[in-house]
């Protein structure tokens, strides 16, 4: 990966590559070798990327795939919040670069007329010293076509609009945002909650989530302070999940 000069006065460096088997893993090496906060790995294909519980991301030419690493001054709880900073971040740059308002589906898919067009995944590791958090990101941006398997859930800007899109631009917005959400973010990211609350379209939806194995349709009711999602059992329990996947909104 070779440095870019992408922001005027922007000191953690921005290391891009055309093509690269996975940001996260890119970075991860950098941050064990003492990379900066604030550091970038970027790409436009991966040829491994990493989805969450291990699972492959679709990664094909078109995309935008990009990691930020943030060490930040809080619990490794209260880090792991952060996956909703980078959604936040990745909503803004899109409305900014490309005039386009996407949907987050709690707690970090990027939704755009129903349909998936970004994921995140979020990797950490806690020493003595303190921990560092990577929060990787996938944006399909001109990408043309999907596996058979994900083309009723997953779509592109260019699939729903019929444009193509700047990419260097959009990576600029990216980074960007990720530097402003981050600053402003504190210790639980209070300062956007409100914003991600109207950003998020999970919240008065029936949703199926993973339940011992099983799938369960629940109710979504509302997303709390901490970020939780407070959910409904079919027996009225109500509880709040911190993390998780949600399968469908129904």
């Amino acid at each position: 990966m070779r440095e870019l000069k992408l922001i005027e006065g922007r000191e953690a460096p921005i290391y891009f590559a055309e093509s690269t088997d996975s940001t996260n893993t890119r970075l991860k090496e950098l941050a064990r070798q003492g990379a900066p906060h604030g550091a970038v790995a970027a790409a436009l294909e991966q040829t491994g990327g990493k989805g969450r519980l291990g699972r492959r991301f679709t990664s094909p030419p078109g995309g935008l795939y990009l990691s930020i690493l943030w060490r930040p001054d809080c619990s490794p709880e209260k880090a792991a919040r952060l996956s909703c900073a980078g959604a936040l971040a990745a909503c803004a740059a899109i409305e900014e670069s490309c005039g386009l308002s996407p949907d987050i589906k709690w707690p970090n898919d990027l939704m755009l007329n129903g349909k998936k067009i970004s994921g995140i995944l979020t990797e950490a590791a806690w020493q003595k010293e303190g921990g560092w958090v990577i929060v990787g990101t996938g944006i399909n941006v001109n990408t043309e076509s999907f596996p058979p398997q994900l083309q009723s859930i997953a779509s592109s800007l260019y699939l729903e609009t019929g444009k193509g899109y700047e990419l260097e631009k959009l990576m600029a917005a990216f980074v960007e945002n990720l530097d402003r959400v981050y600053a402003g973010w504190g210790e639980d990211g209070g300062a956007f909650i409100e914003e991600y609350r109207r950003r998020c379209i999970t919240p008065g939806r029936d949703i199926l989530i993973d339940h011992e194995g099983s799938r369960v349709k629940v109710r979504a009711l509302s997303v709390e302070e901490d970020y939780s999602l407070l959910i409904q059992w079919p027996d009225g329990k109500r509880e709040r999940k911190s993390f998780g996947e949600i399968f469908q909104l129904v």
